[in-house]
């Protein structure tokens, strides 16, 4: 008998077959367990002795392979226990079928045996044996036994014999799989109550109870889902679902602990290494000299800063408060309490670094740091860092060393390094002798420096700095009421710096380089780089003698702006913006180009496949859907109802390109317009969805553009359609000469994609430009090709012009000339000659363009166009029939008599002033759109503007 017989029977529960005697009768018995292990064992084995160590362990004989330790393990009672029987050992194996029919006899369920039976399996056991599972049958069911699943990808059973049942383990019968199908377990204890479940093999109901208690069993719920394949029930779903969330807060737990962590200990990482900077060697740092060079490396100009020589460091006794209350009102007012940096303003830097936004609320502090370590970089790690540095000068250095090192270096403009050098600059003032309105106007030009010659730019700084001195407390008068101080003409404030037309091309270049390169005045003056400019040095010389023979003894107010682009690269030949340097550059302000913007319409009309010979409606007068007043033409000329638009460009027409444009939509005028190279937006103050109104077709209401963007739109007709970027920066070195930065090549087909279509408007442009030069006395010496376009616009509701035009090239160069007036007050006034004549393209500004156009070209090679291949049908091939030509001149004869009586096309032009008081009347009265505008900081004298129709 098994040692394990008495100690597994109960009265009224099953006895495991010991296999020990193979005669002895099992009537009586239930059918065996039939588990891997059974449960009992560990129930059973804080009560029982200590093993015998007679070599037997777990049921097995001497020899045979021992159970393994832990669960399923059984410890042997000592001889003589409680349901210990001892009985001899026994060698052969168990008889199953003894085992089979005590078992059936005992009343407990009993595999069907209605299969016939097999041969004998190696270990002697019957196929027929209760325990073989006919093929499709399954077990009884019995209420006192529970299902026992197989462990799906748990560990392998071990091998060897298990116990008396032979390898199956206690209870197993022999040749049966332990890893197999489902088998049932009768109960252990019949009057102890249940036996404890296996929580790997528990029902799945089961689960959601003990889920919250046990939430770390991995392998309970990784076991329940191995089978992926299968559908999960709800509960399964309701599980996998709480995993997947615990996990989530686990992994937010850890990442939040890292965000927190992290940053601190980079935070005393960093505070270790970094290094406090030194305001005296930032200010010596600060003395350099920036130099301009010409497109043939010779030098052009050097530009020193204001007080870089001989700078006065001033102590912080000698900072007054309304210097220091203005400073700490224009960049920041908690100076004197925060810890060096605003944690506000780094989470608003943070997250316009991540959106992409502008700003970052600096302090006092950071701004420092910022200057004196030159990190000019707009990245995260660099705020971070000046976080750090800030903080460290906050507690390295006292508030007052840091506000008089922050006044010491910073810049304000007019090359003025330090608040002492900018009181110079700004008002000829020492120190001590600044106001705090003054002081309030230095301080907002903090921001950005560059600005210090926008009147309008400093206005709005300086109300805004005055402000949020009066709301600290700091401003003693009323800031509604008090008036901006006028500091003094920027010449005055340089006197290191280039003067004369030179000084516009520095501050252009300058501009360009921040616009491009984001190099601040600033960052140039501190590295003290070279810069080569594309500006020619014999270009420049002869722009300028052009524009000083031209308007030697004309009026002081008339402002005339001349720039010269290279049609092969858009590199900028020669600028100039005005005579002293200083004020408003002419070259750069935004003007109405009045009919000069007529070529745009052609291009547009161009890429629809029609041409010069289409014909439109070229009578003076003619009212349009949506516009009160009539359109008229200069000098109420007309070509007649059947005009070519080959003749409407040649007399400027102004109702047949009005007409054109309304026809094509005025959108597709703006787009030609842009392709060949304007960059102003063309739409005013009209929404950007909103197509711009007819008056673009003239260049007037809302169309202004600069005489650069006309000159390089131009370029763009001489380059054969090929647009590319203008510009007057050719290199960057460092003083050491080492190239820093090269502009890349911006090019590109402007009007189509097709090479041939685009070259062909291209030269269809040009060919109707040809006549426009010839028939003013412009065309270029020795027969060299030029084309060209004059412009005029009228002033407000009079008969006087508000700008005049010349534009023009040829195949080397595309040059514009523009032509304004300014009073006294900066406002906008009439244009006129010496004699009091009015001033046409034709006019001063064409004879600025004929002198440089043929002192340019001296020397010069002759350079022609492609050849001209029209576009659409030609003037001759849409000329009118001789009896509509006899209509058309009747109905013409007043007007062709007033054109026989000019003697010039100028007089034609100066014929459109006049008109009858009626007809001004009407000009006056219009409302299609505002009249034109001044340049920047100026003031219309005539608000209501003119008639956009009256243009030529």
């Amino acid at each position: 008998m098994n040692d394990h017989s008495s100690h597994r029977r109960r009265s009224s529960g099953p006895a495991w077959p010991t296999g020990d005697d193979p005669d002895s009768s099992d009537v009586g018995r239930e059918p065996e367990r039939t588990g891997f292990w059974s449960p009992l064992w560990e129930d059973d084995e804080d009560d029982s002795p200590p093993p015998r160590s007679n070599g037997r362990q777990n049921g097995h004989q001497n020899g045979g392979s021992p159970r393994p330790a832990g669960r399923g393990s059984h410890r042997l009672p000592e001889p003589g226990g409680a349901h210990h029987r001892a009985e001899p050992p026994r060698s052969e194996p168990p008889r199953t079928a003894r085992h089979s029919a005590g078992g059936a006899a005992a009343g407990g369920p009993a595999w069907p045996t209605e299969e016939p039976p097999a041969p004998p399996r190696p270990n002697g056991t019957p196929n027929g044996s209760p325990h073989a599972v006919p093929p499709g049958g399954r077990p009884p069911a019995d209420p006192r036994t529970r299902v026992v699943r197989p462990r799906p990808g748990g560990p392998p059973r071990p091998a060897g014999p298990r116990g008396p049942g032979g390898p199956g383990g206690p209870g197993v019968p022999p040749g049966a799989d332990p890893d197999g199908p489902t088998e049932l377990l009768p109960p252990a204890h019949g009057r102890t109550g249940p036996e404890p479940q296996l929580l790997t093999h528990r029902e799945p109901g089961a689960y959601e109870d003990d889920y919250e208690n046990n939430v770390d069993d991995e392998q309970f719920l990784d076991e329940e889902y191995d089978d992926e394949d299968a559908p999960l029930s709800e509960d399964q779903k309701k599980l996998r679902r709480k995993r997947i969330w615990r996990r989530v807060r686990r992994t937010g737990y850890v990442l939040t602990a890292l965000m927190i962590i992290l940053p601190l200990i980079g935070f005393f990482v960093a505070y270790q290494l970094v290094d406090v900077p030194n305001p005296q060697q930032i200010a010596s740092e600060q003395q350099q000299t920036a130099t301009l060079l010409y497109s043939n490396d010779k030098e052009l100009g050097k530009v020193v800063p204001q007080g870089s020589i001989n700078r006065t460091m001033v102590t912080y006794d000698q900072l007054t408060d309304p210097v220091l209350h203005a400073v700490f009102a224009a960049e920041d007012a908690e100076f004197m309490t925060n810890p060096g940096f605003d944690i506000t303003g780094v989470l608003q830097a943070g997250w316009n670094q991540v959106t992409g936004g502008q700003g970052g609320g600096s302090t006092i502090t950071q701004q420092y740091v910022k200057k004196a370590t030159e990190n000019s970089e707009k990245t995260l790690t660099r705020k971070a860092l000046e976080v750090v540095q800030a903080y460290k000068m906050n507690n390295t250095y006292s508030k007052e060393d840091i506000i008089t090192a922050y006044l010491n270096t910073i810049y304000f403009g007019r090359g003025a390094y330090g608040i002492s050098a900018a009181a110079q600059a700004y008002f000829g003032k020492d120190l001590k002798d600044i106001t705090e309105s003054e002081a309030a106007l230095i301080a907002g030009m903090i921001q950005n420096p560059s600005r210090f010659d926008e009147p309008d730019y400093m206005h709005r700084r300086w109300k805004y700095v005055v402000g949020q001195m009066a709301e600290n407390g700091w401003f003693p008068g009323d800031p509604e009421t008090t008036k901006m101080p006028e500091p003094q003409p920027v010449e005055k404030s340089r006197p290191d710096a280039l003067t004369g037309p030179d000084a516009h091309i520095q501050r252009a270049v300058f501009a360009e380089l921040e616009a491009e390169l984001g190099l601040t005045e600033e960052e140039i003056f501190r590295e003290g780089y070279t810069i080569k400019t594309t500006i020619d040095q014999r270009a420049q010389k002869i722009a300028v003698q052009s524009v000083n023979e031209v308007m030697k003894g004309q009026p002081k107010v008339n402002r005339p702006a001349l720039v010269a682009v290279n049609p092969d690269n858009g590199g900028v030949l020669a600028y100039y913006g005005g005579s002293n340097g200083v004020g408003l550059d002419w070259a750069a302000a935004k003007q109405e180009p009045g009919s000069s913007f007529k070529p745009f319409d052609l291009v547009a009309l161009l890429q629809t496949g029609k041409g010069l010979g289409e014909r439109y409606d070229g009578t003076s007068g003619r009212t349009f859907e949506g516009r009160e007043a009539p359109v008229r033409n200069a000098g109420d000329d007309s070509c007649g109802t059947q005009c070519s638009v080959a003749t409407a460009m040649e007399r400027s027409i102004n109702t047949v390109f009005y007409d054109m444009a309304l026809q094509l939509g005025t959108k597709k005028v703006a787009e030609a317009a842009h392709a060949a190279g304007i960059t102003s937006d063309l739409n005013g103050e009209l929404p950007p969805e909103r197509a711009p109104d007819g008056n673009i077709a003239i260049g007037g209401g809302q169309t202004r553009v600069s005489t650069v963007e006309m000159a390089s739109a131009y370029a763009t007709f001489a380059a054969g359609g090929v647009y590319h970027k203008p510009h007057l920066v050719a290199e960057v070195r460092f003083p050491d000469g080492e190239v820093m930065w090269t502009p890349q090549q911006d090019s590109r087909l402007a009007f189509d994609n097709d090479q041939e279509k685009n070259q062909q408007i291209a030269r269809n442009v040009t060919e109707s430009l040809f006549p426009v030069v010839e028939d003013t006395d412009m065309e270029c010496d020795d027969g060299r090709e030029c084309a060209g376009k004059t412009g005029t616009h009228q002033f407000g509701a009079t008969e006087q012009n508000a700008k005049a035009w010349m534009v023009g090239y040829s195949k080397q160069v595309s040059t514009a000339v523009s032509m304004g007036a300014q009073g006294e007050d900066n406002n906008q006034i009439p244009l006129q000659d010496a004699d009091g004549n009015i001033v046409y393209g034709s006019g001063l500004p064409g004879e600025i363009w004929s002198e440089f156009m043929n002192r340019y070209h001296e020397g010069m090679e002759l350079e022609s166009f492609i050849e001209f291949e029209p576009i659409g049908p030609t003037p001759a091939e849409t000329e009118p029939t001789q009896e509509e030509t006899r209509e058309e001149d009747e109905d013409d004869d007043e007007s062709s008599q007033t054109s026989e009586q000019s003697e010039t096309s100028e007089q034609s032009e100066t014929s459109e002033t006049e008109t009858s008081e009626t007809e001004t009347s009407e000009t006056e009265t219009t409302d299609d759109g505002p009249g034109p505008v001044c340049p920047p900081f100026c003031e219309p004298e005539n608000p209501d503007g003119p008639n956009p129709g009256d243009d030529n």
